[in-house]
């Protein structure tokens, strides 16, 4: 299969949210991470959160130590900084699922999410990704809540709604441990 038709057979399969089939995609990890990559930067919020859904996917099923997966995560960070001169704007709700799936990984990489919590434009995103890690067991840190206070009163509901339920499961998670 040509390059081009592999692209639009990934794209087939995220569209019909077959996750079997993208996490066995047929492909070099590097090229399936990248390619998903150019999908969170499509102009279709669907195909977007698609692609979030799916680099879980496909990163649960890479093997420990996957090079290509470490340097895509490195990426996905990098396209978060000014200086990248190519800003990912999903790439916290990717650099959430990926962890929320790889446990292995979460010590490593959880730890640089939460100063994104003031950089424009990542703050609801990165709210996203903590929740998602802190719903799969990932110990959210008490000491969020100063980061997250300003969200907390934000004018964007989802920004609010995602910031009081951060609050909530960190405050859960330090009651239970």
């Amino acid at each position: 299969m040509k390059r081009r038709e592999r692209g639009e057979r990934l794209k087939e399969l995220l569209e019909a949210r077959d996750w079997k089939g993208v996490a066995a995609f047929p492909s070099a990890s590097g090229w399936l991470l990248r390619r998903l990559l150019g999908f969170l930067q499509d102009t279709s919020p669907g195909l977007r959160w698609r692609a979030v859904m799916g680099l879980g996917r496909v990163a649960e099923g890479l093997p420990p130590g996957d090079p290509a997966l470490a340097e895509f995560i490195r990426t996905l960070f990098w396209s978060m900084n000014d200086e990248s001169g190519n800003l990912c704007r999903m790439a916290p709700e990717a650099l959430g699922e990926i962890l929320r799936s790889r446990p292995d990984l979460r010590p490593s990489y959880a730890p640089l999410l939460p100063q994104f919590l003031v950089e424009e434009p990542f703050e609801t995103g990165t709210l996203w990704a903590l929740c998602r890690l802190a719903e799969a067991g990932w110990p959210a840190n008490p000491g969020l809540r100063h980061l997250i206070g300003d969200s907390l009163h934000h004018p964007d509901p989802r920004r609010r709604g995602l910031a009081r339920r951060l609050a909530r499961l960190a405050s859960a998670r330090t009651e239970v441990s």
